[in-house]
């Protein structure tokens, strides 16, 4: 089988999540927060280029047209595959408890715009606006923990291995 750029990048984005994952040793709800949305971010776009990959390995002709899981399958229907590691990231996508929606859920909320609620302090005594959960419609509230985090890495990490050991055989 020959390899992809795709597949270093994926081993690259959740090198990048367990290493921030490995930097969580404070107390600081700051500091965690901020390594706990990195992590989602690096696990979301490994999750987009083991889709690329996916296609890669399938012999797509653009696997950079894959834009989810949905143009995944539709592209691979086109030219009569219907491998099952496509299918299950459907889904997965689709399933809206499902692990993935939860880190989809999360990757959201990083671009919208928090609720003011209040100015406090921090424990460093600098002046710090509170912000509320992210009011739109369709989220639901992230709880930025680093359990969160290691579920969604745990998740996406045995996926990618066994879709691999799968996908060796065709």
């Amino acid at each position: 089988m020959a390899q992809s750029s795709y597949l270093s990048a994926v081993n690259q984005k959740v090198l990048f999540a367990t290493q921030l994952l490995a930097a969580v040793k404070t107390n600081n709800s700051h500091q965690t927060e901020a390594l706990v949305q990195s992590v989602a971010l690096q696990l979301y776009q490994a999750w987009h280029w083991h889709l690329c990959d996916v296609a890669t390995i399938y012999k797509l002709a653009d696997p950079q047209l894959v834009i989810d899981a949905d143009a995944l399958v539709a592209m691979l229907e086109a030219e009569g595959k219907c491998p099952a590691e496509a299918v299950e990231m459907q889904y997965l996508t689709a399933d809206s408890n499902s692990w993935v929606s939860e880190l989809f859920n999360a990757h959201a909320q990083l671009s919208r715009l928090p609720v003011i609620r209040r100015a406090e302090m921090d424990a460093d005594r600098l002046p710090m606006i509170a912000l509320d959960a992210v009011s739109a419609e369709g989220l639901r509230n992230v709880e930025w923990t680093v359990l969160a985090a290691e579920n969604w890495l745990g998740k996406l990490s045995e996926l990618i291995d066994r879709q691999r050991d799968m996908m060796v055989e065709f």
